[in-house]
C-alpha cells in the first residue's frame, strides 16, 4: 500500500524548494510556452511540476492529470494523481503573496474518489491535508468550515475573473445580499481558506473551474464540513481530464449553501 501522505508531503517540500530558489529570481517568471491546461507556463510552474511527478512516480505507475504536462501514464492505473504545481501563477509573477501547490490522489474516475489531498501555501508554508474517511488538517490541527448561516454575515470567495457579462449579471442578486465578496487569485488555496472557516462559502460559476485547481481543495473542504454542488444544486461530477471545465457552489453548512443557491437562481 502506498503511503500517500508521506509522498505528498515530500512532493510539496520539493515544490517549496523550487519556489524558494526562484521567488526572487527573474528567470522564475520566464515564459516556457503554454501548458496543457491552456495557461502560460513559467519556469517555476515547469520545475515545480517536474518535482511532483518525480516524487509520485517513485511509487509505481500512476495516471497523471497535470497542469503543464497534461495527461500521461496508463489509463487503467489504480491511482490518478491530479496536479497544479503553482496555483496562482499570476500572483507569483506579480509578487502578490498568495499562491500554492495542489496535489490530489484519486482511486477511481470521479471527484468523490479522491483519497488524499494536500495544498501547500508556498508563501508561509501552511499545509492543508485530508484523507478520505478522516478529517482535514492545517499544519496537523483539525479544521472545520464556518457555522455562519445568514448571507448578510457571510464572506464568500467569488471568482469573476474573465467571466462573461451574463455571468457577472447573474451574480448580482447574490453579491448584494452578502457581507463581503472577494477573490484572492488561487482557487485551491482559497478553497482551503473556506475549509478552515476564513471564508463562509466559495462560488465559481464561470464555467472555467478545472479539476487541477479543485481536486485537493474539494476533499479538504468537504471533509471539514463543506457542502458542494453545481449552480443547479446537482452533485459535482466533472470528468477527471485536463480539458474539463465546470461550476462550483460551496457553503460552509447546508443552510448557507441553500441560501447561496437560492440567490443564484433568482439572479
Amino acid at each position: 500500500m502506498v503511503e500517500w501522505e508521506s509522498v505528498l508531503h515530500e512532493a510539496a517540500d520539493r515544490v517549496q524548494d523550487v519556489r524558494d530558489r526562484l521567488v526572487s529570481a527573474q528567470e522564475g517568471s520566464e515564459r516556457m510556452g503554454e501548458g496543457a491546461g491552456g495557461d502560460v507556463t513559467m519556469r517555476v510552474d515547469q520545475e515545480a511540476e517536474e518535482e511532483i511527478i518525480a516524487a509520485v512516480r517513485q511509487k509505481g505507475e500512476v495516471r497523471l492529470i497535470a497542469e503543464e504536462h497534461g495527461e500521461s501514464g496508463p489509463r487503467d492505473a489504480r491511482w490518478t494523481v491530479v496536479i497544479d504545481p503553482i496555483d496562482g501563477s499570476s500572483n507569483f509573477e506579480r509578487h502578490i503573496p498568495f499562491y500554492c501547490t495542489s496535489i490530489a490522489v484519486l482511486e477511481g474516475r470521479a471527484l468523490d474518489d479522491a483519497t488524499h489531498g494536500l495544498v501547500r501555501n508556498l508563501v508561509n508554508g501552511d499545509t492543508y491535508y485530508s484523507e478520505a474517511g478522516g478529517y482535514s488538517t492545517k499544519n496537523g490541527a483539525e479544521i472545520k468550515t464556518s457555522i455562519v448561516t445568514d448571507l448578510r454575515e457571510a464572506a464568500l470567495g467569488i471568482d469573476i475573473s474573465k467571466a462573461s457579462l451574463p455571468v457577472v449579471k447573474s451574480l448580482n442578486e447574490l453579491i448584494v445580499h452578502i457581507k463581503r465578496q472577494m477573490h484572492l487569485g488561487a482557487n485551491a488555496l482559497e478553497t482551503c481558506f473556506f475549509a478552515e472557516g476564513r471564508l463562509d462559502g466559495f462560488v465559481d460559476v464561470r464555467g472555467k473551474m478545472r479539476v487541477m485547481d479543485m481536486a485537493a481543495g474539494y476533499l479538504i473542504a468537504k471533509q471539514a464540513g463543506a457542502v458542494f454542488s453545481d449552480e443547479r444544486g446537482a452533485p459535482l461530477n466533472p470528468a477527471i481530464t485536463v480539458k474539463e471545465r465546470f461550476n462550483v457552489v460551496g457553503g460552509g453548512n447546508k443552510t448557507l449553501h441553500a441560501h447561496i443557491l437560492s440567490r443564484l437562481r433568482s439572479g
